[in-house]
């Protein structure tokens, strides 16, 4: 792995890995003060190239993540980029993932570290996660089956990196402590054990604990893991469609579990989040039932189920803070763990997949093909409301938004678009 200050330019194509929902909507007002619409602005810089030119490949690239921090003057972006099998002996796909800093303000590239030295192993499998004050966490799987991860502060430098023996999945919690949860799979008998660890931001080892089953999801103080026997299918292992569900807080300490009846199928039935976990620990999970259709199940803050909630089959879930959202069809309703906050309707003009989306900064944003909104998570009522021109068509490939800021790849540039600040409406 090295530091580099600069890149040359290097040209190819983008991979675009979220996709707008395709439909102009018309926002109806009633009960709320809609902002003033403005026109989406001109970038006010626009990157030179992010491409790498020591990858040996002309293929795509994807985009791992964007983000923004305002308090350092920075904006992260982690690419991947496939790389061209050169060996008779190397049967893995790889790639070539990079760190890149911006200046927030020039969008000057200020530092980029690459995760590969020259013929080392490549990157298999990454991830990144960022902190409020610049800390980014990176995880690495390479081809030679290391598995390395790794803190860098703003300037690039490595706060500390540590091997991991087994795949893993990495979480960001409270006080910017990282859990890292490995696990060598499903046993013979299909039980699966996983130790969880939890580093504090100086990487010291602040517990440790090994359970049975696979973490699904980890943030907010609260650790949400299947503890069921995986089946066999084939060669594979698979999750049962109705798992006994474990929540463990951020000590490590079980505080309660849920066996899903077995005419429940929680495998990735609807839209949006199937589970979440809300700024105050409380849990949601979604799942169909046989006789009763789709039904959102709510765990409270001691991890105990509270509710369960009937909605539509193709309704959208989308959470902030302490709420939730319910999109179906042109109607959005905000709900938080006690019940029903308030409801907006969109007209829409034409059948399409509707989406919301959590913002970096904790806000509700809809894309849609002509118009775009940013909405309190609250109250939805609005924030931003922008619609596209000719001159700024879209923001349809990877993006971020902070703080009236959006953060958005086009082609093989990042560009800044500074929407009118919200503070000044």
């Amino acid at each position: 792995m090295h530091t580099r200050k600069n890149h040359r330019h290097k040209s190819t194509k983008w991979a675009i890995i979220l996709l707008s929902g395709m439909i102009l909507l018309n926002l109806s007002t009633t009960g709320y003060a809609a902002e003033a619409t403005e026109s989406l602005p001109k970038p006010a810089w626009t990157s030179s190239s992010l491409m790498l030119n020591e990858a040996n490949t002309e293929k795509d690239v994807m985009i791992k993540g964007i983000h923004a921090v305002p308090s350092k003057n920075l904006v992260y972006v982690h690419t991947s980029q496939p790389v061209t099998k050169t060996s008779s002996k190397t049967t893995l796909d790889w790639q070539l993932d990079s760190l890149q800093a911006l200046d927030a303000k020039t969008g000057q590239l200020k530092w980029s570290t690459i995760f590969h030295e020259k013929s080392g192993p490549y990157t298999t499998y990454s991830n990144s996660l960022f902190t409020s004050n610049g800390t980014a966490y990176v995880y690495m799987e390479y081809s030679d089956k290391t598995k390395k991860l790794y803190s860098y502060n703003t300037s690039g430098k490595t706060n500390w990196v540590k091997t991991v023996n087994s795949s893993a999945t990495i979480s960001l919690m409270d006080n910017d402590n990282l859990l890292v949860a490995a696990s060598q799979g499903a046993q013979a008998n299909g039980s699966v054990r996983s130790t969880l660890s939890m580093y504090d931001k100086k990487g010291k080892l602040l517990a440790e604990k090994v359970i049975t089953g696979t973490v699904l999801q980890a943030g907010h103080g609260r650790i949400v893991v299947d503890a069921s026997k995986r089946v066999k299918s084939g060669s594979f292992w698979l999750p049962i469609a109705n798992p006994k569900i474990e929540i463990y807080d951020s000590s490590l300490t079980r505080l309660s579990y849920y066996q899903f009846p077995a005419d429940a199928n929680s495998l990735g039935d609807g839209g949006g989040e199937s589970l979440a976990i809300l700024d105050d620990g409380s849990v949601l999970m979604r799942a169909n039932f046989e006789n009763k259709g789709n039904r959102l199940m709510g765990f409270g803050t001691d991890g105990k189920l509270a509710w369960g909630r009937a909605i539509a089959g193709n309704a959208y879930i989308q959470t902030a803070g302490n709420g939730y959202t319910v999109l179906t069809g042109p109607k959005l309703e905000l709900y938080t763990m006690k019940g029903k906050v308030t409801e907006r309707s969109f007209q829409d003009t034409q059948p399409a997949l509707m989406q919301v989306y959590r913002t970096q900064d904790g806000q509700y944003k809809l894309d849609f093909a002509k118009t775009g909104y940013i909405l309190d998570p609250k109250t939805l009522e609005d924030i931003h409301v922008y619609t596209v021109s000719s001159a700024v068509p879209s923001l349809d490939g990877v993006s971020t938004y902070m703080d009236d800021v959006f953060y958005s790849i086009k082609g093989e540039a990042l560009s800044k678009l500074v929407l009118k600040s919200s503070s000044s409406k």
